[in-house]
């Protein structure tokens, strides 16, 4: 496994250093270059670790770097299509290995409930050409997300996949903030969206990478941490004045509510208010006058025609919702008939994800897609205490503590983006959207990846004990490799804590 990953390994240096200097002062064709070579080295790479076909898969998920770069792509070359099939042959070349080491997960179980409803809902559609166009982008997604849940079985997989959600969208931010600052205050994010989304859209898919870039900051324990820690911090704020352009009051208020709750359970208090302050001076130099006068009047709903149009379309689709409880109209067939049932116009979206598939597909299949939701922050939480109790009792090794460390801190990451979508779905239809999805994965299957590194937690802290009550010595203070680990940030000579030599003496 060491020789595999070895290899691959340096597929993946040798193809990033020579893309870096593709990209310098680029060439004419630079993103096609970029695209052939990333798809390339990663390609390679999957049939050696099938993990790396579906972090590819993902990676052009989030960027959609066919609309980001659609002027200088090719409008034929299907990039998803090759990147799946890339994907799907490494899991054929690894397939008895992946089933061997694969677990089925709750998680896994919801998603085939789902699928199942989806199929139900289908077949009993109303307009079926148009619930089969959606159900087949549907099983793409799905079919794609069970396989990778299949095939993800390492922390240090699901840790790559958040960095790359920060490191994609952080820079889709910087091409937003770009276009602002230094193109005559251009605001593409609002009048036109991105990636196929609309402004809303687009402002949801920005917000959800803010918990990632807190990931980025506060998860490193080397000598470059500190750099790495400003640096994310700069690519948040893209984040936040990138949603704040596109004017999206939803999305501004899911990503101060996933901001908050980040902050709030941060260890190390100190850091935790002084991220807030920052943040808090942050926002009032960005946020323009328009922009907070645009956020103030969601107070004034009562008032305001856009909010009123989504009342009455989701009364609409309540009462379709009702009408059909079990398997709904069919996928996206709401929209044909909820004029007839309040909405202000024909084909008028429900603009609430959760209505939006009750209406679509049924009750059972909107309580599935929440409990989906549920699910994940669940195994999240669990996944995070786990962690936060061995790192405060265990007596184990630096190296144990650091990922135990960034395992606590990817978990809260993970609830503050599923939390920015929970809520801002209250407010758009987005059923195709993949990023939850890929939380979905993530949260899916840590409960099982985190397993070996809680054992090996256990493991030194059975040996580090044992060893103890055979040479009985004064334990020494705990060294603080980050002030997170106390709340003072200071330590007490009675602290459980046992050097790594003394592991190592047994």
């Amino acid at each position: 496994m060491k020789q595999i990953f070895g290899v691959t390994t340096s597929f993946l240096i040798a193809g990033l250093v020579v893309l870096m200097l593709l990209f310098w002062h680029g060439a004419p064709g630079k993103q096609l270059i970029f695209m052939i070579g990333i798809t390339c080295t990663l390609g390679i790479a999957a049939f050696k670790i099938p993990f790396w076909g579906f972090f590819l898969y993902y990676a052009f998920a989030v960027l959609r770097p066919q609309h980001l770069w659609d002027w200088a792509l090719p409008g034929n070359i299907r990039w998803s299509l090759i990147v799946a099939i890339i994907a799907l042959c490494g899991v054929a070349i690894h397939h008895g290995k992946i089933l061997r080491n694969s677990s089925f997960t709750k998680m896994s179980c919801l998603m085939i409930g789902f699928s199942f409803l989806l199929i139900i809902s289908t077949l009993m559609a109303f307009n079926p050409a148009i619930a089969q166009s959606w159900g087949i982008e549907y099983a793409k997604i799905i079919i794609v997300a069970l396989f990778a849940m299949l095939v993800i079985n390492e922390v240090w997989q699901v840790n790559a996949l958040a960095i790359m959600i920060g490191g994609c969208i952080g820079y889709i931010a910087w091409e937003v903030n770009y276009m602002y600052f230094f193109q005559g205050g251009r605001l593409d994010i609002f009048h036109y969206g991105y990636g196929g989304y609309d402004n809303n859209g687009a402002a949801l898919l920005l917000a959800m990478g803010i918990p990632f870039a807190y990931y980025i900051g506060v998860s490193q324990h080397n000598k470059w941490s500190k750099f790495i820690f400003c640096g994310a911090g700069l690519l948040g704020i893209f984040m936040m004045h990138a949603v704040m352009m596109s004017y999206s009051r939803g999305a501004m208020l899911a990503a101060m509510m996933g901001v908050m709750w980040i902050i709030v359970r941060h260890r190390s208090r100190k850091q935790a208010i002084g991220i807030c302050v920052v943040l808090t001076i942050v926002v009032s130099v960005l946020a323009g006058n328009q922009i907070r006068d645009r956020f103030i009047s969601t107070t004034n709903f009562r008032q305001d025609a856009s909010a009123q149009s989504r009342f009455e379309s989701w009364s609409a689709a309540w009462t379709l919702a009702w009408e059909r409880p079990l398997y709904g109209h069919g996928i996206r067939n709401s929209n044909i008939y909820s004029q007839n049932y309040g909405a202000d116009r024909r084909g008028r979206t429900i603009h609430n994800q959760y209505l939006q598939v009750a209406a679509d597909s049924g009750i059972p299949a909107m309580l599935t897609f929440i409990g989906m939701i549920v699910l994940s922050m669940l195994n999240m939480e669990h996944v995070r205490r786990r962690c936060l109790k061995h790192l405060k009792y265990d007596l184990c090794t630096d190296e144990i503590k650091k990922r135990l460390d960034q395992v606590e801190k990817l978990c809260l990451a993970t609830q503050g983006g599923m939390i920015i979508f929970a809520l801002d779905s209250m407010f758009l239809s987005l059923e195709l959207f993949e990023l939850p999805w890929l939380l979905f994965i993530m949260s899916g299957v840590m409960p099982t990846v985190i397993l070996p590194l809680i054992k090996t937690s256990h493991s030194e802290d059975k040996a580090a004990r044992k060893l103890l009550d055979k040479t009985p010595k004064r334990i020494p203070p705990r060294r603080k490799y980050r002030s997170e680990h106390s709340k003072s940030g200071k330590t007490k000579k009675s602290d459980d804590f046992v050097l790594s030599k003394l592991l190592h003496t047994s």
